[in-house]
């Protein structure tokens, strides 16, 4: 028995297609982005655009829950590496106003991404979803 190997990707969906794996990527690029940052030590203002540039870049294919998580992560990041050192983490009403900027500028491009229509149809549906 033989087998053909494959010449071209089936058509069904892929694992980077999850969206569990789209955040811990995204997790994990805020985490080497962090050492970046600790390592260059830019000034507060550009290390905190540079996360939250990233982390928004970064939302344009996620869920709104998931953007959520990864504009907390990215709060997390840019206050205990940019802001902090060592990785503390601080309440007060300023930092407090940081994660709500964090989490509002994560859910913007999630929210406002268009939502792309379904064109595949299951067998004997009629093209009906």
């Amino acid at each position: 028995m033989t087998t053909a190997p494959l010449l071209h990707r089936p058509a069904g969906p892929h694992v980077l297609d999850e969206p569990s794996v789209r955040v811990g990527m995204a997790g994990f690029a805020l985490f080497v982005f962090s050492a970046v940052v600790a390592v260059l030590d830019p000034p507060d203002a550009v290390g905190t655009a540079l996360f939250l540039g990233l982390a928004a870049l970064m939302c344009a294919r996620l869920t709104p829950t998931g953007a959520a998580g990864i504009g907390l992560a990215a709060w997390a990041f840019t206050e205990g590496f940019v802001l902090h050192s060592g990785g503390s983490l601080h309440l007060a009403p300023s930092d407090l106003w940081l994660l709500v900027a964090a989490v509002l500028v994560c859910l913007a491009p999630a929210l406002l991404r268009p939502t792309p229509r379904r064109t595949d149809a299951a067998p004997g549906d009629g093209g009906a979803r």
